[in-house]
Formats: structure tokens, sequence, C-alpha cells
């Protein structure tokens, strides 16, 4: 493709994306099944979308990052404290239904749908060790929802601050599970498949969680704090730019020292994207630090002064993700079924977990119908469901009912975000003033 015609493209996707978003700012109707229509009318105009592959697992690591970064701004630090042990235990559980629904539902899919392309069922048994770890894998792959659809989606709903808080924690606390439960089904697949890599596969999965959780959280922290003392140097911004002197890069250098945490999180066997939510998180409430001696003359609010630049860049990014998810489906009538199905059954088990784990939370269970379709799938499903076939496992169709379940989770939690704003408005008539 030629380069004027990819820099024209990227104009009018973002114009597009834009307009999308104001839509969604004055009527409730979300911006999210435009874009991904979008991105099917583009693929079918585009020669072919095999880049696409190429760039995938970037645009997904550099979206989680942002979105999550920008997310942990807008959080309040007391109330994330408050709400993180019963997080983990609601994400956990609804976690644990969610696997357990879609591994049924994958394995007789491959029976029955796919005549058992996800691996074979011996004669006279009801089970075959591959096609129940290929099913077990399309559970976990699918088993958490997405913070690059989430946060956005929130923080345009006139939800309680509780809420708001649970959902982030969430979309970060899954995103752990879908990367290290999947790579640890592989894992045990491949030492079925070769003895000598078969021991110790739950160790590897409990060491697995419990280091990406705390070396991740850890690398957010400390990285946080040091960068709110480096904030201090910098010179105060001026209320008007006037000339280059003027200009302050503290954005920019923030933005880039969020993604090397992200990196070196990684490299060092923790979890990005929580290192990333921490990061922005004691960012956000560089105020609330004032105890320690050094923050204490000179506390930098540093969420007040970035929010506006990492918005803009978390809606560029935003927008182009959903618009190369609508690139990447291939819409095929069996997948969309299968598609609009599992979705269906993603919401009952999500549902049933938030029933079981909530009941006595008054606050969250009023707004049960909006938290049981705010299941999006995303970047990290999307990322794994790859996983299969660069180690050498051909599961056909499995990548791209992966795709058809993101998709349609997220149209799920469009129509659920607008329902809702739709109730609040009839809920809230406005305020009259008496003359």
């Amino acid at each position: 493709m030629e380069t004027e015609v990819v820099f024209f493209s990227i104009g009018i996707i973002t114009i597009i994306g834009y307009i999308a978003s104001n839509i969604f700012d004055r009527t409730g109707i979300p911006d999210t099944p435009f874009l991904i229509v979008l991105g099917s009318i583009a693929a079918f105009f585009t020669a072919s979308t095999a880049g696409l592959d190429f760039i995938a697992p970037y645009l997904s690591a550099l979206a989680i990052a942002v979105i999550l970064f920008n997310g942990g701004m807008y959080l309040k630090i007391r109330q994330v404290i408050e709400e993180t042990p019963r997080g983990f235990f609601v994400t956990s559980t609804s976690v644990i239904i969610t696997i357990f629904v879609l591994t049924v539902v994958g394995y007789l899919i491959n029976f029955f749908v796919f005549d058992q392309s996800w691996g074979t069922i011996p004669a006279g048994e009801w089970f075959g060790q591959e096609a129940l770890l290929a099913s077990l894998f399309f559970g976990a792959a699918l088993c958490g929802t997405s913070s690059a659809v989430i946060i956005p989606l929130v923080n345009k709903l006139n939800l309680n601050k509780k809420a708001e808080t649970f959902l982030t924690i969430e979309s970060a606390f899954t995103d752990v599970f879908v990367v290290v439960l999947s790579v640890t089904i592989l894992s045990i697949l491949s030492g079925i498949s070769n003895p000598e890599n078969s021991g110790g596969a739950s160790s590897i999965l409990l060491q697995g969680i419990a280091g990406k959780f705390s070396i991740g959280i850890v690398f957010g922290m400390l990285g946080g704090l040091i960068w709110l003392k480096i904030l201090q140097s910098f010179p105060t911004r001026v209320g008007r730019i006037s000339s280059q002197q003027d200009v302050v890069h503290d954005d920019i250098l923030t933005l880039t020292t969020c993604l090397m945490l992200y990196g070196f999180s990684e490299m060092s066997g923790g979890n990005g994207a929580l290192a990333a939510l921490c990061f922005g998180l004691v960012l956000g409430n560089g105020k609330e630090f004032g105890f320690i001696p050094s923050f204490r003359d000179n506390p930098v609010d540093a969420g007040s002064l970035m929010r506006k630049f990492q918005g803009q860049i978390s809606f560029l990014l935003t927008t182009f993700f959903f618009v190369y998810l609508g690139m990447i489906f291939e819409p095929v009538t069996k997948i969309i079924l299968l598609g609009v199905f599992i979705t269906g059954l993603l919401v009952v088990a999500r549902n049933l977990s938030f029933r079981i784990t909530l009941k006595k939370d008054k606050s969250m269970m009023k707004d049960l119908p909006l938290l049981s379709s705010l299941l999006p799938r995303g970047l990290a499903a999307a990322a794994v469901s790859q996983l299969p076939s660069t180690l050498g496992y051909d599961w056909p169709y499995m990548q791209q009912l992966v795709i058809s379940v993101i998709i349609f989770s997220v149209v799920a939690a469009a129509i659920g975000s607008y329902v809702y704003g739709r109730s609040e408005e009839v809920e809230t008539p406005p305020t009259t003033s008496n003359s």
C-alpha cells in the first residue's frame, strides 16, 4: 500500500473515531461497534491483511500499557487498597466459572461442529487429552475482560466509584490470568507430548501467577514514586506557551517511562499491565504521599497535569485497536453464530459468579445487569489465541472463534452501557429552577 494512502487512511480513521466518541458522549450510543464495522470495511478494500499479524503483538502491548496507565490515574488509591482483596476474590471466582463453562462448550463444539479438529477422541472413550487441553486453552483465552474496552466505557458512564474501581482492577487482574493460564496449559500439553518437560505443571501455574502479580505491582509502585521525585525537578508549567522554551516534555517522558516499566516488568517475569496500572495510580494520587518527607513540602499532582495528554493517546490506541479487530475478522456464518452463542453464555456465567460473590453488597447488586454485560474480551485474548500455531498446534477455527467472541462481547458491553445510560437519564430527570 502506498505511503500517502496509509497516511490518508490514518487521518480518516482518527476523524471517524473522534466523531463516534462524541456521539457516545452526547447520546450514549457506544462508539465500539462503529469502529469494528469500519475495520471490516477497510479490510474489504485492502488487498491483503497479512501484515496485520506482524503488528498485532506490538499494538496489543502498547494499548494495554497506555490504557491501564491512563485508567490508573483516575483511581483513588485509598479505594483501590480497600477493594483489591475483594476484587481478587470476585475475579478469581468469575474466572473459574467462566473457564469451566467454556471448556465444556469448547469440547462439545470440537466434537459436534469442528469434526474433532482440536484433537481426536479415541473410539469408545469420552475424553482425548489434546481435545480436552485445547478446550481448556479456549476457556482460558476468553476468561478475562479487556482493560482496553472496560476503562474507556467506565470513564463515560455515571457509575459509583466502587463499581468503577472494581471493574478497572478486575480487567487488570484478568489480563494476568488469561496470559498465565493459557501459557501454562500449552506448557502442560507440551509436557504430555514430551515427557521430559512434564514435571511441575501445577507449581509453574502457582509460581507464575504469584510472581507476575507481585513483580508487576512492586515495579509499578516503586517506579511511580521515583518518577514523582524526578517530576519535582521539572520546571513549572506556564499558562500560555509563547515560545519553544515554554514547552515542558514531562507528558511524553512520563509515557515513555511507563512503556519502559512495562517492558522491564515483563522481562523480569512480572506483569507489565499491572506495572502500568500501579504507575498511573501513584502518579494520579501524588498528594496522598505527603507522609513521605521528600514529598511533604513539594507534592506533585501529576494526574491533573497529564490526564488530557494521556487521555488523547489512549483515545488513539483504542480507536485503532477496534478498527484492527474488524480488519482481522473473517465473517463465516458458523463462526458468527457460535460467537453470539458463547457471548450469551459468558453473560450468564458472569451474572452467576456475581450473584455468588456480591450478594451482600447492595450497591453493586443494584448495577448487576450492567456488570453482567460489561464482559468485553480483547487484547489479551487476541494475543494468546495466536500462540498455538506458533508452537506447532493446528487447531482450525480457534483464532477466528476467539475473535468472534471478542467482537460480540464488545458489542454486548456497548449495548449494556447504552441501556444503563438511558435508564440513568430516566431515573434522574433534569432539575428545574423555581422562579
